[in-house]
């Protein structure tokens, strides 16, 4: 861990494109097992976690992307009681679910407990206390692993890890055969959604499009999404997997009506507008979705999104 003195912190967008931030300060700066951890201050975004180079989440927006990889799924379920968090790290995804009353039980794997212990520290504002939750379970585990080792059933599953790069952490996690798996671990009523990339009209090669098509050789009921987030300098895109639920089916009324039954306030992003809008995707996104052919597989796993 080091500290350094105020600098930039540029992060490609795009071919061409770079976005930079001023660093006030660098809060820690760790080569973990599995990733390269920083920890900033930075002048527009506030507190933020960059892994390998490529931010994650910032105290000025995390919410945005938080509320939208959540709730959309939790609240299209009826009844979710026991949830799967794959990664994870900051805990900001655990605070959202574990605004949940009825829900009894969640289980976040983590394969780097470094980065989850660096977050706890340095991220207060992310997790917001969730890690004290008992009802928060934490396995610092392979998650291809832990859930070929367990049967254990959940309602909704939540896979909330960095893209899948070639030699990154989590590039595994993305494959037709990994989501057959976590399909034999949901009940026959649950829903999985799944972070996936950047979207828009400026990236041509976009993971959105391969895990969405690969996700709907697995599944039934496939649905995109996607929100801008000021930080990411893109729109980002996730995909829901179902076998019964549908969360286009849900009426901005239902939406509302169910955060309200649910007791689920003070949220910033969310609600049944914003759910919505989400899932109109524009023309060329569509496009994109209904000419994609490829499938990530165990045998070519690697989807090489490099920027």
């Amino acid at each position: 861990m080091k500290i350094s003195s105020p600098e930039w912190h540029i992060e490609p967008i795009s071919t061409g494109l770079i976005q930079a931030e001023r660093i006030t300060s660098i809060i820690c700066e760790v080569q973990t097992q599995f990733q390269h951890v920083m920890i900033i201050e930075g002048e527009c975004f506030g507190r933020s976690l960059i892994l390998d180079g490529k931010t994650q989440s910032t105290e000025l927006d995390e919410f945005v992307y938080h509320e939208g990889l959540v709730h959309p799924s939790m609240v299209s379920h009826e009844n979710p009681k026991n949830v799967l968090i794959v990664g994870g790290g900051e805990g900001a995804t655990a605070r959202e679910v574990l605004k949940y009353r009825n829900v009894e039980e969640v289980t976040m794997v983590d394969i780097d407990q470094k980065l989850v212990e660096l977050c706890q520290e340095f991220l207060p504002n992310h997790h917001m206390n969730a890690f004290k939750d008992p009802r928060l379970k934490i396995d610092f585990a392979d998650a291809l692993e832990f859930v070929d080792s367990s049967n254990k059933q959940y309602d909704v599953i939540i896979i909330d890890v960095p893209d899948p790069l070639e030699y990154g952490p989590a590039y595994k996690l993305f494959t037709l055969e990994f989501f057959l798996l976590l399909k034999s671990r949901m009940k026959l009523d649950g829903i999985l959604v799944i972070q996936a990339g950047a979207t828009g009209p400026s990236f041509s090669e976009q993971c959105f499009t391969a895990v969405a098509n690969t996700l709907s050789q697995a599944f039934s009921i496939c649905r995109g999404y996607e929100i801008f987030v000021p930080s990411f300098g893109s729109t980002w895109g996730f995909v829901t997997a179902s076998e019964r639920i549908n969360p286009t089916a849900k009426t901005v009324e239902n939406i509302n009506s169910n955060l309200k039954t649910l007791n689920i306030d003070g949220l910033k992003m969310y609600d049944g507008i914003s759910h919505q809008s989400m899932f109109r995707l524009p023309k060329y996104t569509r496009e994109h979705l209904n000419t994609e052919t490829r499938v990530i597989t165990n045998s070519n796993p690697i989807f090489t999104y490099q920027q």
